[in-house]
């Protein structure tokens, strides 16, 4: 049986792979490495403000909840 405690760095890391991929799908629709640069070309008027903005903001939200992924499954195994 699994406790409790055992189980949360498995869904953490579920959830950060799911994530990354999600990420990952999203800058790759625009052949690009940072959400950032998705902006960079709406204002260029390289690439439709619909839906690329939206897509930006999924990006930039994905990225921090990567983030603080991570520092939570840092602080998990530092305590184990």
């Amino acid at each position: 049986m699994m406790l409790k405690s055992e189980v949360a760095p498995v869904v953490l890391m579920n959830e950060l792979i799911k994530q990354k991929k999600e990420l990952e799908n999203i800058l790759s629709k625009y052949g690009v490495k940072e959400p950032e640069e998705i902006e960079k070309m709406i204002e260029n008027g390289d690439i439709p403000e619909h839906p690329s903005y939206e897509d930006y903001l999924s990006a930039l939200a994905l990225k921090q909840n990567i983030e603080e992924l991570k520092k939570t499954i840092e602080e998990f195994l530092r305590g184990i």
